[in-house]
C-alpha cells in the first residue's frame, strides 16, 4: 500500500500530510525518525540541470525553455480580507530591467544554482519525484523565454534524502556550499536538514515543510502556514447549503499521530460553524478496505456528510466503492478535498457518473485544469512547459508547489534592490506580502507563521472536477484562520 499522503487543502500546514506519510514509512521500515540504521548510504550526489545548448530541444529533466508570466504578488503590506483577485506583479521581462547585480555563492554574472531535496527512494520510490520535475521545468520555463531569472540562467543541484533523516542532513550540507538558495524542496525528513539551514541564516529556503521542524529557521519560506488550526471559510459554506446534514457527519482517520492532530484543528474549525461529527473512526495507515466502517457510520449511525481529508486519494477511490458496497443511501453528501488528484478517477476504476456531485474546496487553483488556465494564466506555462519536460506523466500537488515555491523566488531577486546577493533576497523575501503566484495559489505572506484563510470551492461532474460559487479566477476569502492552541 502507498504511503499516506494527505495534502491539506487549505489554511493549514501540509497536515497529517506529509508527516502521515513519514509515520507510515517509519512503520514499514522499523527505522527511527532521528537513527540512521548502520550502513546506510551517504546522500546522493547532486545531479544538475543547465541552459541548453542553441537549437537543442528539451528532453526531461533539462533545464532551456519557457513564457513570462506575473510572478503574483505585492510588496506591500494590504489587507486580505474579502474576496481576492489575483494579485500580479511585474512580468519577468519587465522585471529584467531594473534587476540588481551582484555575485554570491551559487550566484555568478550569468549563472544561478539553485538546489532542491526530495524524498525520491525509500519505502516509496519516487515518492516526491514530482517536485524536481516541476522545478526543473520552471529552469526550462524561465531559461527560455525570460533569458533565466534577472539574466542569470538557472541551474538545478538536486539530491535525494532516501526518505531518512541523516541522510537529508548529508543532502542539505552537501549543497548549502555550493547553491544561491533552496528551492521547492519536498522531503519527509526536512526538519533534519533544517539543522543545517538554521546553522546557515543568509541561505534563502523556500519550500513546503513537512516536518513542524522545517519552519524554525529564520530564514524559511513557505507557501503553507506553521501555526496550529484551520480555515473557517469552507465550514461555514456547507453549513449554509445543508443545516440538517452537518450536524450528522463521518469521517475516517488515519491513526498516527500527525494525522490526528491535523484532524483536531479541522473538528475545531467544522464545530466552530455549527458541524457536529457523529463518527470519527480511526484506521491503521496500512488499511486499504474501510467497508466496515462505512457500516457503522451509514447503517448504525445515519451519517449524511462524510467529509475526508486525512486519507489520500487512493484511499478516498476505494471509500466510495466501499460505500456503495455497504449500502448507504443515494443521498449521502461526499465531501472530499483530497479527490482532487489526477490519480482519483483512474484508482476508482468504475463509472464516474458514479461520483457526480462529489464536492471539495483547495487553497490553490485547478491547477491542472485546462479549462482554469484560461482564467488563470499563470498556470499555463506550467501545463505547457511540465508537459513539455516530462511527457505523459501527471502534474501533481508537489510539482505545482515546486513551481511557485519558484515564482516566488524570482519575484524576490527581482525586488533585491541594485546588489544581489542571498542578504537582499532574503530582505526582499521578507518583505514579501500577499503573495499567490499568478493566482495559482490562495494568497498568503511567505514569512510569516500565521494561518491563511483563502479557498474556492468545486464539485466533481462526469469526470471533470469544476469551480462553483467561485469567481472564475481568484479566492473566496470568507471565515477566518482559527489557531488551535495545543495544536
Amino acid at each position: 500500500m502507498t504511503v499516506g499522503l494527505v495534502i491539506a487543502a487549505c489554511g493549514a500546514r501540509l497536515p497529517m500530510t506529509v508527516r502521515s506519510a513519514a509515520a507510515n514509512a517509519a512503520l514499514k521500515t522499523g527505522q527511527s525518525h532521528l537513527v540512521q540504521p548502520a550502513g546506510a548510504p551517504s546522500a546522493a550526489p547532486a545531479a544538475t540541470t543547465g541552459p541548453l545548448p542553441p537549437g537543442q530541444t528539451p528532453q526531461p529533466g533539462q533545464s532551456g525553455v519557457a513564457i513570462p508570466v506575473p510572478t503574483g504578488s505585492s510588496h506591500d503590506p494590504g489587507s486580505r480580507g474579502g474576496s481576492a483577485a489575483p494579485v500580479t506583479g511585474p512580468t519577468s521581462a519587465q522585471a529584467a530591467a531594473s534587476c540588481g547585480k551582484g555575485t554570491d555563492v551559487g550566484l555568478s554574472s550569468s549563472t544561478i544554482n539553485l538546489g532542491t531535496v526530495a524524498s525520491l527512494t525509500g519505502p516509496v520510490a519516487g515518492l516526491f519525484q514530482g517536485a524536481i520535475q516541476g522545478i526543473e521545468s520552471y529552469a526550462s520555463y524561465v531559461n527560455a523565454t525570460a533569458g533565466g531569472i534577472c539574466g542569470h540562467q538557472v541551474h538545478i543541484a538536486t539530491a535525494d534524502d532516501g526518505t531518512n533523516c541523516i541522510q537529508d542532513q548529508n543532502a542539505t550540507q552537501n549543497l548549502i556550499g555550493k547553491v544561491f538558495a533552496f528551492v521547492g524542496t519536498f522531503a519527509l525528513y526536512d526538519g533534519c536538514g533544517a539543522t543545517i539551514i538554521k546553522q546557515h541564516p543568509t541561505v534563502p529556503d523556500i519550500h513546503v515543510a513537512l516536518d513542524p521542524a522545517a519552519y524554525a529557521p529564520s530564514n524559511h519560506f513557505d507557501l503553507n502556514s506553521g501555526e496550529p488550526g484551520y480555515a473557517t471559510g469552507m465550514f461555514r459554506y456547507y453549513a449554509q447549503k445543508y443545516p440538517a446534514a452537518v450536524k450528522h457527519v463521518g469521517t475516517i482517520v488515519e491513526n498516527v499521530p500527525s494525522a490526528v492532530a491535523g484532524q483536531k484543528n479541522q473538528v475545531n474549525a467544522a464545530q466552530s460553524q455549527g458541524w457536529r461529527f457523529t463518527d470519527s473512526i480511526l484506521e491503521a495507515p496500512t488499511n486499504s478496505n474501510f467497508q466496515g466502517d462505512f457500516v457503522k457510520m451509514c447503517q448504525q449511525d445515519h451519517i449524511q456528510i462524510l467529509f475526508e481529508l486525512t486519507e489520500n486519494a487512493q484511499n478516498a477511490a476505494t471509500m466510495m466503492h466501499n460505500e456503495r458496497q455497504a449500502g448507504c443511501p443515494k443521498s449521502l453528501i461526499n465531501i472530499v478535498p483530497i479527490a482532487y488528484d489526477q490519480g482519483f478517477l483512474p484508482d476508482y476504476g468504475g463509472n464516474p457518473a458514479d461520483l457526480n456531485g462529489l464536492q471539495g474546496y483547495s487553497g490553490y487553483a485547478l491547477f491542472y485544469n485546462k479549462g482554469e488556465a484560461a482564467n488563470v494564466p499563470a498556470l499555463q506555462p506550467f501545463q505547457t512547459w511540465f508537459n513539455r519536460d516530462y511527457p505523459n506523466q501527471p502534474i501533481n500537488l508537489y510539482a505545482m508547489y515546486a513551481w511557485v515555491d519558484a515564482l516566488m523566488f524570482t519575484q524576490a531577486v527581482e525586488h533585491a534592490g541594485p546588489t544581489v546577493n542571498r542578504r537582499t533576497v532574503l530582505g526582499s523575501l521578507r518583505r514579501l506580502k500577499n503573495f499567490n503566484g499568478g493566482g495559482i495559489i490562495a494568497p498568503r505572506d511567505p514569512g510569516s507563521r500565521t494561518g491563511f484563510h483563502c479557498y474556492i470551492l468545486w464539485q466533481l461532474e462526469n469526470g471533470q472536477f469544476n469551480r462553483i460559487d467561485d469567481p472564475k479566477a481568484g479566492f473566496r476569502c470568507d471565515g477566518q484562520f482559527l489557531p488551535r492552541s495545543g495544536g
